[in-house]
This record gives C-alpha cells, structure tokens and sequence, in this order.
C-alpha cells in the first residue's frame, strides 16, 4: 500500500478531466494500485456530478442534437486492447513496447539510465528513470515541478523513504539526493515541468547538458 499520495488538488483535477496528458497518465497509474486514492476520485467524481445536475438546462441547438443522434446509428469503433505488462500500471502500459526487463535505457553514468516516453506534452517531459541499486543520484533541486511514480524497487532521499506504488512530489524549494536501496535497482515514471540543476560539485558540471 502506498504510503505518498497525489495532492487532494491533484485527484480533484484528475476526476474533473482537467490534467494535462502526462500527468494524467501517472495520476491514473498511481490510483488503480490505491484504494485510498480510488475512494477519493470516486467522491470527488460524484460531486461534481451532482453540481452538474444543479446547473440550469438549456435547450441544445437542433442541429447538434441531430447531429449526435446520427452517430448513434453507426457501428461502434472495435478497439484492440494492448497487452499490460507487469511491474506498469495499464495506464502507462498502453504507451510501452514490452516489460520493463526489455526497456533499451540510455545514459552515461552506470547509476543512472533513462528511456523516454512518449506521452510528453507541451508542459510535461516524461521519462522513466533506472538507479542501479545502491547507488545515489548527484544533488539536485528543481526549476520547476517534478512528479515520481516507483514502479519497481524503492529509494530513499532526506524526506523520506519510496517504494512500489508511492507519488512523490518536489519543487524548487527541495534538494535531494534520491539513493536506491542496495537490494535491487529502482526504477521510477518521472514527470518535469523542467529542467534539474545539479548543486554539488561535481553536478554543477552536468548543467550545461541537462534539458
């Protein structure tokens, strides 16, 4: 069971349609293994449907409602459902190639290997990120908002400690040092909004190359 949790702002949003694509889809990932978060949505959900249902009605323009008649004669679109693979959440799967064993990573360090997504949006860059285990991240702080979702293993900065299933948010006012528990490598769903920079002194020289 998840110990962090999307913001009641976030969820809110969520249930609302409001998120932009990315983090939608690591909000979703998150609630489907969290019965605390589905209860939430859930309530959420209901409210504003009953804030619809007091909204004055008005008439709907002729040729529109004739207009949604129409698509009411035509055959339903056959939708193929992609495989789900284990260890991603079916939110995220829909947009992987295969498990997470057979993920090309890409990186120049040994602790740190990424592979990029292809759900990143005009707000959001999103990745997944590999720590090998053991190993610990240079220190960092955010220009923006990062968002994480552990799908496997877990890891552990100043703040506290991650495993399976947690949601994690930081912004610009934390810096961390996020390290993999030494059993196994972690491997993280990442949303930023932008770039990190690197505040120790060997980090500070990877600035110029971070996007």
């Amino acid at each position: 069971m998840a110990n962090y949790h999307p913001s009641n702002d976030l969820l809110i949003e969520f249930s609302a349609g409001k998120l932009p694509n990315a983090l939608g889809i690591m909000v979703a990932s998150h609630i489907e293994n969290c019965a605390e978060c589905q209860k939430k949505t859930n309530i959420f959900a209901s409210i504003g449907g009953e804030l619809i249902n007091d909204i004055h009605q008005t008439d709907v323009n002729e040729a529109l409602f004739g207009n949604i008649l129409s698509q009411l004669d035509k055959d339903p679109e056959i939708i193929i459902p992609r495989p789900s693979y284990k260890g991603i959440p079916r939110p995220l799967s829909r947009f992987m190639s295969g498990p997470l064993e057979n993920i090309k990573w890409r990186g120049y360090a040994r602790s740190l290997k990424e592979y990029n997504l292809p759900i990143s949006d005009n707000q959001y860059n999103a990745k997944l990120y590999k720590i090998s285990a053991g190993k610990k991240l240079p220190e960092h702080t955010h220009k923006g908002n990062e968002y994480t979702l552990v799908l496997s293993g877990k890891f552990s900065d100043n703040a506290g400690c991650y495993d399976i299933g947690d949601f994690i948010a930081t912004d610009n006012a934390i810096t961390h040092q996020p390290k993999a528990w030494t059993n196994s490598d972690c491997i993280c769903f990442a949303i930023v909004d932008a770039p990190l920079t690197m505040t120790g002194t060997f980090g500070k020289l990877l600035n110029p190359f971070i996007r």
